[in-house]
């Protein structure tokens, strides 16, 4: 009986193994956005961003 309760616990860790999680995690700066996760990072620069005023209404460009 013993013996039976081990083999199916142990049938039971194999099939509910719990996969690896992948998780990605970004954010976002005044001058640069990136990414990280497992499998490595990226980092992008973000262009400079011109803002003026036409007719009394700010515009971003």
């Amino acid at each position: 009986m013993k013996q039976l309760v081990l083999g199916l616990f142990a049938l039971a860790m194999f099939v509910a193994e719990i996969p690896t999680a992948n998780a990605v995690v970004c954010a976002r700066g005044v001058h640069r956005a990136g990414c990280a996760s497992a499998r490595g990072a990226a980092v992008v620069r973000r262009p400079a961003v011109r803002c003026y005023y036409r007719r009394g209404v700010r515009v971003c460009r």
